[in-house]
């Protein structure tokens, strides 16, 4: 079972000062509120103590995105700069979700799931971050001692109509849905994780800004100093909308194989090449400037900047090798339009049928969830089988081996036995 690390576990080397445009770099690139900046800039450039920078996840889904890299990428420079990061899994708010403008609300989950999910997550944030100058807590650690009279004491530090600005609950009451009184208590509860590890600085993505400001001023209420906040932009996914864990084919998670990940990248939208390059790799900065400004001006082929940007996004996930692989594979599959080597594979029994409908065809295979997407699919032209194009009445002789696309990228190779 995941456990937390003790405060005093590792040997902390001492804050390191940062050179100047090493942290107006950091200040800069893929950052965007930074409360207060000054302040911050001063205690980073100081060095006098080490800092106890703290993060939060609800690990409602078991794997991170390479939108969660682009934070995870600040902690581990505080990290190497001899700051403490603290990781805390949120056991007790995943419980209650997050709230979003939208009607539904998140089932519950159970502990045990959680913990699994936790275990996950965990793994793939030391996929970044290095565990020395690092550790886990549960919010199990605190909560699991609160009591009714807990609860009432935290839920009067603030009001309703305080709570009630947040941009998701305005929503809601613009679109006069229901918004439960558990709803209310999540920014409480994440606020309460800031004084109960007592947090100098805390980050997360800008959908959290209202409840890390939550924290901040709860500190102050109870006597500690109020923490630094820095957020961070949310990358968009393949769909154009920000990268969540609730849509996972349409985001580039950290465990993609580097096929799949450098064939991502190259099917985003152009327009989204400026975020990448700047929020999603590590390329220098100056030279981030210089693409990104290449691109505005389009002195740089598209094509050309988008395998560039494939191709490093593979590299730092994977190795440069991988990625080189991953480029050639890409290139023989869609430039040359051979199939790939590794599709998935389904075998099916030809069951004494003499011909079976394409229909049938992708459902049986798992290519499509039933009948009516199988259709969908086949009507909108968007399969081919053995290199043509089939039709939503068409028929295959069940035998042999076949070849099936659908769209672009998806293969998959079915052999009747």
């Amino acid at each position: 079972m995941l456990t937390a690390i003790p405060a005093d576990f590792y040997a902390f080397r001492v804050p390191q000062v940062p050179a100047q445009a090493e942290l107006d770099e950091f200040l800069a690139r893929a950052m965007v509120d930074v409360i207060v900046r000054e302040e911050f800039a001063a205690l980073l450039r100081s060095g006098e103590r080490r800092l106890r920078i703290k993060q939060g996840f609800d690990p409602t889904r078991p794997n991170l995105h390479i939108g969660h890299a682009v934070g995870l990428r600040k902690l581990r420079q505080l990290a190497r700069w001899g700051h403490e990061i603290v990781l805390i899994v949120g056991d007790w708010t995943t419980q209650i979700g997050d709230p979003t403008d939208k009607d539904e609300t998140r089932p519950t989950m159970s502990h045990e799931q959680v913990l699994k999910n936790a275990q996950t997550y965990v793994e793939q944030f030391h996929m970044v971050v290095p565990r020395e100058n690092s550790r886990i807590v549960f919010q199990s650690e605190w909560f699991a001692k609160f009591g009714l009279r807990d609860v009432i004491d935290l839920a009067g530090k603030f009001t309703a109509q305080q709570m009630l600005q947040r941009e998701e609950f305005r929503k809601r009451m613009e679109k006069k849905t229901p918004i439960p009184i558990k709803d209310l208590l999540y920014p409480l509860l994440q606020a309460y994780d800031s004084v109960a590890i007592e947090a100098d600085v805390e980050m997360g993505g800008t959908d959290q800004l209202f409840n890390i400001l939550a924290g901040r001023e709860l500190q102050a209420q109870l006597g500690q100093p109020p923490q630094q906040v820095f957020t961070v932009p949310l990358l968009e996914g393949l769909d154009g909308e920000k990268m969540s864990k609730s849509k996972p084919k349409t985001g580039i998670w950290l465990t993609d194989e580097p096929n799949e990940i450098y064939g991502k990248v190259m099917s985003i939208d152009d327009a989204l090449m400026p975020h990448y390059y700047e929020w999603a790799t590590e390329l220098p900065w100056g030279e981030v400037k210089k693409i990104n400004a290449a691109l505005a001006q389009k002195q740089i082929p598209a094509k050309e900047a988008k395998e560039r940007l494939a191709w490093q996004i593979t590299s730092e996930l994977h190795s440069p090798a991988a990625a080189d692989a991953a480029k050639e594979a890409f290139a023989r599959q869609f430039q040359k339009g051979e199939a790939p080597e590794d599709m998935p594979e389904r075998v099916l029994g030809a069951d004494g049928e003499r011909e079976i409908s394409y229909v049938d065809l992708l459902v049986r295979a798992d290519i499509a969830k039933s009948k009516t997407q199988a259709r969908q699919l086949l009507s909108q032209n968007g399969v081919m089988v053995d290199g043509n194009r089939v039709s939503i009445d068409g028929t295959l002789v069940p035998s042999g081996e076949h070849v099936v696309r659908v769209g672009k990228r998806n293969y998959t190779r079915i052999r009747f036995r």
